[in-house]
Parts: structure tokens; sequence; C-alpha cells
């Protein structure tokens, strides 16, 4: 067992609690203590201190296509790159997924993401993914999800066949929401919902492109508790951070992804919002910005053990920021702020109990 001490955890993603430590056993945090609670507890066990350090979740890359890649070799040196900016958990697309399903870093739950499209798709498809599911079923290490493209254009027969199979291994889903952005009509709408909620297409799936679809769709995202994904990139405009920031007050379970290999884009990004907000008194968790990468993501990963947020029980996947040279947030805490976070002052990288070589 090992004891770590910070000076902040970000405690349950709801709140920055000073002088407390986490007993780590194995790949789990076993307690949550106040210091000198668990000094008394676990007198002789060895600690390692943090004393100007904020320790929070690790982070999720809930959609990244490796398609551009040019061969495994590149994938895999890139999807390291992430566990250098705190990711441990990564839900990857592939057209070729076979191919990179033999990468294997310890450090990081994967999950890999079989795509079907409308447009294109065969019984031979999915007969394919059939076979694919199957065959790996009794490996907890290869774990998938399923992309929906052109999800209006699947023939009823075959998206009421795939709707079944994928119920009955009960397995996460992805839409691709840019067929949606031109069906505006209220009443088409509510005809396409009932349709795919009928035969539980959609409650509790994953939708691409939220932001560029209408209000009324936006509703009907909520009511289903369908989780709207958001790219870093569509963030690059004032208005869709309003929307986006519009779309958490409103309560709808958002997250957030790279999409893309080209850069990761976190930081920046709260960085931007930041900048927009004009509350004196905002503190760490502002929107709940932060569960948009952290525990927002948990049902994808659902097959693991649980890692999205700090609490007894939970894998011991955390990263630590030392802000000893950042501004802090003027208040009766002293809390550090949200857009101190930043690559250089990551450095830290925990997963299931054991510590990334940064």
């Amino acid at each position: 067992m090992l004891i770590v001490s910070p000076k902040w955890i970000y405690l349950n993603n709801t709140r920055l609690e000073i002088d407390k430590s986490i007993l780590i056993d194995g790949p789990i945090i076993k307690e949550i203590l106040k210091n000198e609670t668990i000094e008394k507890k676990y007198k002789g066990i060895s600690r390692i201190e943090y004393p100007n350090h904020v320790l929070m979740p690790t982070f999720t890359e809930s959609y990244l296509n490796s398609n551009n890649c040019l061969n495994k070799i590149e994938v895999e040196k890139k999807i390291r790159s992430l566990l250098k900016n705190g990711v441990t958990r990564l839900c990857i697309h592939s057209k070729n997924y076979k191919d990179i399903m033999s990468i294997d870093i310890s450090q990081l739950d994967i999950v890999h993401i079989i795509e079907l499209d409308g447009k294109t798709i065969q019984q031979t498809d999915i007969k394919e993914m059939t076979d694919v599911l199957d065959f790996y079923k009794s490996d907890l290490s290869k774990q998938f999800c399923i992309s929906l493209n052109n999800i209006i254009d699947f023939d009823q027969d075959i998206i009421i066949k795939l709707s079944s199979i994928l119920n009955e291994i009960d397995i996460n889903i992805h839409i691709k929401g840019s067929c949606l952005q031109n069906i505006t009509d209220k009443e088409k709408i509510n005809d396409l919902v009932t349709f795919w909620s009928e035969i539980n297409l959609i409650n509790n799936s994953y939708l691409h492109g939220a932001l560029s679809l209408s209000d009324y769709w936006k509703t009907n995202i909520k009511k289903k508790n369908i989780t709207a994904i958001i790219s870093y990139m569509e963030l690059l405009s004032i208005d869709n951070i309003m929307k986006y920031l519009h779309l958490l007050e409103k309560k709808t379970k958002c997250v957030l992804i790279t999409e893309t290999f080209n850069s990761y884009d976190l930081y920046q990004i709260i960085k931007i919002i930041e900048k927009l907000d004009t509350n004196p008194n905002n503190i760490f968790d502002k929107n709940k910005i932060i569960n948009c990468v952290t525990e927002n993501t948990s049902n994808l990963f659902s097959n693991f053990i649980s890692s999205g947020s700090i609490k007894r029980g939970n894998k011991a996947s955390f990263n630590l920021f030392d802000i000893s040279s950042n501004q802090l947030l003027k208040n009766k805490n002293c809390n550090p702020k949200l857009s101190i976070l930043d690559k250089q002052s990551l450095t830290h990288v925990w997963s299931a109990g054991e510590q990334y070589k940064m």
C-alpha cells in the first residue's frame, strides 16, 4: 500500500478539498482521509507528498480518429503522447481496427470503435462485427463500441436487427449527427426519435455534432439522456462555446474530444472558456467542464474499473499538477482556478496505482 498526499484533491468531481490523502492498495483507491487520520491509521505505510499540487482524475479521449496515421507504429507513438497529457482512457477509431488491436499499453484503458455506415452497410458487415465481438467477449482487455454513420440511411429492417444485436450484448453506440443537420421539421424529428427509441437504439447513446443541430433536436437529446460529443475544433468560435455552455446549463451531459491526432487542446479550450467567464467567484469546477473529460465518459468504459473521479473503490488513476508558479484565485479558500492547468504544470500521471514515467 502507498499514501499519496497532495495539497488539494478534486474529490468526487464536485469540490476541491485540502489536507487530505489517498491510500492506494494495488490499482485501487482504498481510502480518502484527512492527513492526520491517515497518519495514525496507517502508520508505517510509505508516503509521497506533493505539497504544491492539485490531484484530479486522469482524462478521457472519447473519440480519436487514427485513419490519417501511416501505420501502427505511428498510432502507438501518438497514443503514448496522450499519456503525457494525462489521458488514461481512450476510444479509438480506425477503419483497420483489427490492425491496431495488438497495441497494448498497460497504462491505458482502450475501447475500439467499429464503424457501420448506413449508405454502404451489408449483411456481411454485421456478421463481421458480431464475429469480432463474440471472439473477444471473454478478453476483458479488448473492449468495443459501435459508431453509426449516416443513421437515417439505414434500411429499417437492418437497423432493427442491428439494434437488437447491440442491446443483447449491451454495447455503447456513437451516432454521427452530421446527417441530421438539415432535418428541422419537428414532426419528422419526432418520428425519427420515436422509432429509434422504440427499438432502444439512441437511449443513453453518444451523439457527434450536437452543436450544429436545431434547438428541438437538443431538447430530444436531453430527454433521451444522450451524451453530446463535442470536439475541441468546434469550440474555436465564441458562438459554439456559448452553445456548449448552454448545453451544460441545461444539464445535458457532454463529452469533449480531440477527434484527430494533430494536437491535444483540452488545456487551450479551458483557458478560452475561462476568459469568457465574468463571474468573480468562479472556482475550479465551473460548469463541470472537467466532467466532460472524466466522469461523463464512464459508461464508455463500463467494463473497466471506474476511474472517472477520485473516490473510494475507484481505480487509482490521477494527474498531479504543480501550481506553485501559477497565480491562485483570490478567494477565502485560495483555491486554484481551472485555467491554470496546463501541460507544463502536469508533473505526474498515475494509472491503476502506478506512476507513469513522463
